[in-house]
């Protein structure tokens, strides 16, 4: 029995960024057409989402199932299985992934969460109101103590925060969306930042959404790459 399922089996995230190796682009995009297809069939599946991030290196990657043993059951799967050793060991430069899921039913959220707020357009976002996004987010978040945005272990974003998008996604939701990711100690924490008017002001954006996630936990060796505490997973030729 894995540390999967042995914790409340409520909607699970895979949060993930990569970066590509010189001259692999063509193959591994094709490889991802090709396989979406085959991912979207497992049982359990809910999404998978991706796209650029304002200011930073990596590009986004995100799967949702319906219960960390379904997304336990994906990772074992025979043909994801093989798909991945490629992607670790050939297409991906750098690479890193935690799992999250959803607190169950009247469950005690305490220590560290993650924070997903979507917002849904009909059309993508001017630049300039982006620039003018990241900006005010630069200015304020620090300022309610959100944890500094780590990638790789000791590497971090130059803001405390990922704004992707506009999304690609399966199924798709909406013609534009867009995710604003961050960390935090406490969920107080991130209730006293959703409180305040910079998020108001992001609430005039689009249709918003706001859900957040406790951390997922392997135990040690029960996952290749993982770290010594076993919640994040890292790999690649710059790994």
């Amino acid at each position: 029995m894995t540390a999967s399922t042995t914790i409340p089996q409520t909607l699970t995230v895979m949060e993930a960024c990569f970066t590509l190796n010189p001259g692999v682009d063509d193959q591994f995009w094709a490889a991802q057409d090709k396989f979406g297809p085959v991912a979207a069939a497992s049982p359990g599946f809910r999404a998978v989402i991706g796209g650029p991030i304002a200011n930073s290196p990596w590009l986004y990657f995100c799967g949702k199932w319906s219960t960390p043993a379904a997304m336990d059951d994906w990772y074992h799967d025979r043909a994801h299985l093989a798909v991945q050793n490629k992607a670790h060991r050939t297409w991906f430069k750098s690479v890193y992934l935690r799992k999250w899921r959803l607190p169950a039913e009247d469950e005690t959220v305490a220590g560290r969460v993650f924070s997903e707020i979507a917002l849904a357009r009909e059309t993508p976002l001017p630049e300039t109101t982006v620039a003018q996004v990241l900006g005010d987010l630069r200015e304020t978040l620090p300022s309610f103590g959100v944890r500094p945005f780590e990638t790789v272990i000791g590497e971090f974003e130059a803001q405390p925060f990922q704004f992707v998008g506009p999304l690609q996604e399966f199924p798709e939701l909406a013609p534009a969306r867009y995710l604003l990711l961050t960390h935090w100690d406490s969920p107080a924490a991130l209730d006293a930042w959703l409180a305040s008017p910079g998020v108001a002001a992001l609430k005039d954006l689009g249709a918003f959404e706001e859900h957040r996630y406790l951390p997922i936990y392997h135990a040690p060796g029960e996952r290749e790459g993982l770290t010594s505490d076993g919640f994040q997973r890292g790999w690649g030729s710059e790994a």
